[in-house]
């Protein structure tokens, strides 16, 4: 007979340690979860008094655990074309899917993430070593294959992985054999060809620059006639002012001293000073700068330049980008010239190409 999924006379045993050494259980009443033990003296000790009404009552409530360790299935990897392959029975459905492994760029965690995706009804996917130790999601597939065996864990159930030998380090190796070939060519490629890459990166340089060059030219000479147009009228505007104040200074003085007294000039003066703090304060609310000849002049020229460019139908846009192309031209064949810059690999010069 059981008790909680435990043999009775264990439980009898145990029960008899939470009695005193005099007594000794009598009988066991089992029935359903419960179990009530009654005591009495036992015959070799008299001199105790009866402790028959005291009595030991255990209850257990109705509880289930499963004590079997959950089914594993066996799986292996195998290698298709040089790439670890495994196939999986899913969960949710009986079918089985194969699962590419790339070993360089794959991790734990991005094949648990495609199990999800494959399958919604997994929950729990994880990856443990043969002891038990669950392994991180940032460990990568080739450390993983190196391992040998490992243990799949998808929900409840539990896949015993074994990794075939022989083609765990074939993909590695064969990537390691690749970069090193790659870098022996590149090697020989500058040794052998860095100047004449040199001089053919220099010659097509200097073509762009010609042809930037030549388009640049008529508009550079338009560009240079519209200046000096607008160098001349904002010359002249500024003369017109300095012409306005002198006049302006010849009729106050004729007032003053010929036509009128200072008495009456006075409060007119006054007014004329007044309202050109008044025009300078509008003229800064109207273009966010402080009234200086130099930058009213600058002002001037600006929009005069655009009115012309206009007139003489002058790409400005154009201008600018043919002028930043040159600008970089330049640099770059600054670059390719420099004594610094001899013998250095053709990756570094091919950025010039650009």
């Amino acid at each position: 007979m059981r008790i909680g999924g435990r043999p009775a006379g264990l439980f009898l045993r145990e029960a008899k340690s939470f009695l005193p050494a005099s007594h000794s259980a009598s009988s066991v009443d089992f029935k359903g979860a419960e179990c009530r033990f009654s005591t009495r003296p036992s015959s070799s000790s008299s001199i105790l008094p009866p402790i028959s009404s005291q009595g030991l009552l255990c209850r257990y409530h109705k509880r289930f655990y499963a004590t079997t360790p959950p089914e594993t299935i066996q799986l292996s990897v195998s290698f298709q074309r040089g790439l670890p392959y495994i196939v999986i029975p899913l969960p949710s459905r009986p079918e089985s899917c194969q699962f590419t492994l790339r070993p360089i760029s794959d991790t734990v965690g991005t094949f648990c993430a495609q199990l999800r995706r494959e399958d919604r009804g997994i929950d729990h996917a994880s990856i443990y070593s043969p002891d038990g130790t669950r392994i991180s999601s940032s460990t990568s597939i080739e450390h993983l294959l190196q391992f040998g065996a490992f243990r799949l864990r998808l929900n409840d159930k539990i896949f015993d992985v074994a990794v075939r030998e022989g083609n765990v380090d074939e993909p590695t190796d064969r990537v390691r054999e690749l970069n090193d070939l790659k870098a022996i060519v590149a090697r020989l490629h500058g040794v052998l060809n860095v100047d004449e890459y040199k001089l053919e990166r220099e010659r097509k340089l200097q073509e762009r620059l010609e042809k930037a060059e030549q388009e640049l030219q008529p508009l550079l000479e338009t560009k240079q006639q519209i200046e000096r147009e607008c160098e001349q009228h904002s010359e002249r505007v500024l003369v017109g002012f300095f012409g306005a104040m002198g006049l302006q200074t010849g009729i106050f003085a004729r007032l003053t001293w010929w036509d009128f007294s200072w008495d009456i000039m006075e409060p007119v003066t006054y007014f004329a000073t007044f309202s050109t703090v008044i025009a300078s304060f509008g003229y800064y609310l109207y273009t966010k700068q402080p009234f200086e000849y130099t930058l009213a002049r600058y002002r001037i020229f600006t929009r005069q330049f655009y009115k012309r460019a206009a007139k003489h139908s002058f790409d400005i846009d154009k201008y600018n980008r043919l002028v930043d192309e040159v600008d970089e031209l330049r640099r770059l064949l600054s670059c390719i010239r420099d004594p610094l810059h001899l013998h250095l690999p053709v990756s570094y010069l091919s950025k010039f190409e650009k």
